[in-house]
């Protein structure tokens, strides 16, 4: 009887240490995965960071060229409006004047 609880302790004992090896190497490769992991997303938001400052940048000369569009589109509106106030005084004028012309006939 003696010797099945020794055999029985010493077989529970050789399982339980099996089990803490099994998991502290279980543990050893998660954190080498983590590492490698966490380098390479390092990697990724750099690189996102890049593209985002280029895309910044590429946006904000954009923007200028749209700003000065719409100088430019201000001036030629400006420059309409005045053609057609010279154009409606011109016909107001026009119809101010009596003509020789008439509907009535």
């Amino acid at each position: 009887m003696k010797k099945e609880i020794i055999a029985t302790l010493l077989a529970v004992s050789v399982q339980f240490f099996a089990v803490v090896w099994y998991i502290s190497k279980l543990d050893s490769k998660v954190n080498i995965l983590y590492d490698k992991f966490e380098k390479e997303n390092e990697a990724d938001v750099v690189e996102n960071q890049v593209k985002m400052k280029l895309d910044l940048a590429n946006l904000i000369e954009e923007v200028k060229k749209i700003k000065k569009d719409l100088k430019s589109s201000n001036k030629t509106d400006k420059k309409i409006m005045k053609q057609h106030d010279q154009i409606f005084k011109l016909l107001e004028n026009n119809s101010n004047t009596p003509s020789n012309y008439s509907y009535e006939d």
